[in-house]
């Protein structure tokens, strides 16, 4: 028979588990940085300039984000301690800021973000193969004894007239995030 100790115990530990449970759930569901959307609530100038940016692009998912989710990027892992922490935190998206798609623009996987009004900020191309001039100025710099991670991409933005790859680095125990113009100059180290 188990003993009124025991069973306190045992009810008091069950409820503690439920609290911390329904803490950590809550604080899930508040913090929202970016929620799978239907193409149709996309607005129409930020869909309009999708498909004049990318004519020949299939959309295969739609988000609401904030930019602060594009920077802070709190989803794969190899986007974290990439751009500096930012102060605004998201909520709710009771009135979007930003649009984000992820798309496949002939056989490259991209995603790319839009202002609410069809500004376009960004575009993530993911890359299998680095350009022979980036490969070669990462051999011959400080990280050509260092691998390469699996994940690199190419970034687009408005205002860079090139092409910029990014890649994580790895040697033992240290690890850093560089990114590489197409002249294979690093312009932007960041220890992990």
């Amino acid at each position: 028979m188990v003993s009124s100790k025991h069973r306190s115990t045992v009810l008091t530990s069950v409820f503690g588990l439920l609290m911390i449970t329904a803490i950590c759930t809550n604080g899930q569901q508040t913090r929202k940085y970016r929620q799978v959307i239907e193409q149709n609530d996309v607005p129409q100038k930020v869909r309009a300039e999708f498909h004049k940016r990318y004519p020949t692009a299939i959309a295969k998912m739609w988000y609401v984000t904030h930019i602060s989710y594009w920077y802070q990027d709190y989803g794969p892992s190899y986007y974290n301690a990439w751009y500096q922490p930012r102060t605004v935190v998201v909520y709710d998206f009771s009135d979007p800021a930003n649009y984000e798609v992820e798309f496949l623009n002939g056989t490259e996987n991209s995603r790319a973000i839009f202002s609410r009004f069809g500004v376009w900020f960004e575009t993530r191309t993911r890359v299998n193969n680095l350009p022979e001039g980036v490969k070669k100025a990462i051999a011959s710099s400080e990280f050509g004894d260092w691998s390469p991670s699996e994940y690199m991409e190419r970034i687009e933005a408005p205002g860079m007239d090139r092409s910029v790859y990014r890649m994580q680095m790895t040697r033992k125990f240290d690890s850093h995030i560089i990114r590489v113009d197409e002249d294979g100059g690093i312009i932007q180290v960041k220890t992990q």
